[in-house]
This record gives structure tokens, C-alpha cells and sequence, in this order.
């Protein structure tokens, strides 16, 4: 009783449903059989299928770009996001080295051995979670001097160090294989 009851829903019903419905209803192609011959209709019929393959074809070329353009969005806001992230990082890495190179100026001034140990452990501390970032120190002391990481602020007069860094003043940086700070560093030289 309930599939007749269906059966007649599906035929009052003025929007076609597959759900359910037994028979599909006819699709009105906008073609009166009624006013044409067999070889007319078949024509009108040809024509409509041609159009409709054509649309198909445009459908089917929309929906790829839309795909397309769908992914390339995603990947640009994977990209963007980690980019922000990096950003973000940076900043406060960069912050965080103010803080190292304030215990290295405050460590010249500590006096008790047994505060200077416990300050010694906790820059390491710092210097340990920041590498775990990608922190990396530049070596610079008796390297040669290499002006894509280091900045020179002062010549040392030095035969034996001639090109060599002799002295580092400030501690430079990268961050997971990009510079962060350079170096500034004192630099042999000879006449």
C-alpha cells in the first residue's frame, strides 16, 4: 500500500523526483512531435543532443577550473599560514635575543661563582629552546671573515689573524638557515 501511495505522490508531484518513484517522467526538450515529421523530429532531436553534449562539455570545462582554482587557493593559504607562522616565530625569537644579549653584558658584572654558574645554566636553557626553533650561532671566532654573516665594526691590527675574525662583539644569528643578525666582530688585519 505504501509503494501505491508513493507511486501516486510521484505523479502529482510538478518537480521530477528519483527517489521513490518508479517511473522517471518524461523531459520536456522544448520539441513539438505533434507538428513534425519522423526525419524533422529526429532532426530537432540530433540538434538538441548536440547542444546538450556541447553544454556538458562547458560544464565539465568550468568544473575543472574550479577545481583547479579551488586547489590552488588551498595551497596559497597553506602557504600563507605558514609563512605567519614563521612571521610570528621570528619576531619573538628576536625578542628573546635581546634578552641573551642582555645575560651576556650582565655575566661581565656577576661576582658570586655560584650565581654565575646558575646564570650560565639558564641562558643555556634559553639558547637550548631556541634551537629547537631552528636558533643557530654564527661562528665567527678566528673564521675568516665572511660579510654574508658577520659585519665588520672594527679592524685589529694582527699578522698572525690577517682576514680572521679576532674578537666578537655581538653574537649573530640564524634561523633555520637564514640570517637573523649578523655578527658584529672585530677583523684582523696586516700593512
Amino acid at each position: 500500500m505504501k509503494d501505491k501511495e508513493k507511486q501516486q505522490t510521484c505523479e502529482l508531484d510538478e518537480e521530477p523526483q528519483t527517489e521513490g518513484c518508479d517511473e522517471e517522467k518524461p523531459v520536456d526538450l522544448g520539441i513539438d512531435r505533434d507538428e513534425m515529421t519522423d526525419g524533422q523530429y529526429i532532426s530537432a532531436l540530433e540538434e538538441k543532443l548536440g547542444q546538450t553534449i556541447a553544454e556538458l562539455g562547458s560544464c565539465k570545462n568550468l568544473m575543472q577550473r574550479l577545481q583547479a582554482d579551488f586547489d590552488n587557493y588551498r595551497k596559497r593559504n597553506l602557504s600563507i599560514a605558514d609563512d605567519m607562522k614563521a612571521i610570528g616565530q621570528t619576531v619573538v625569537i628576536e625578542k628573546m635575543l635581546a634578552v641573551l644579549d642582555n645575560c651576556e653584558l650582565a655575566r661581565k658584572y656577576v661576582q658570586d661563582e655560584a650565581a654565575l654558574t646558575g646564570f650560565n645554566m639558564m641562558e643555556k636553557q634559553i639558547l637550548t629552546a631556541l634551537e629547537g626553533f631552528g636558533l643557530q650561532t654564527v661562528e665567527a671566532v678566528d673564521q675568516d671573515f665572511d660579510a654574508k654573516l658577520m659585519n665588520a665594526v672594527e679592524r685589529v691590527k694582527s699578522e698572525e689573524k690577517q682576514g680572521k675574525v679576532v674578537e666578537v662583539l655581538a653574537t649573530g644569528y640564524t634561523l633555520n638557515g637564514k640570517l637573523l643578525r649578523p655578527a658584529s666582530v672585530k677583523v684582523g688585519y696586516w700593512e
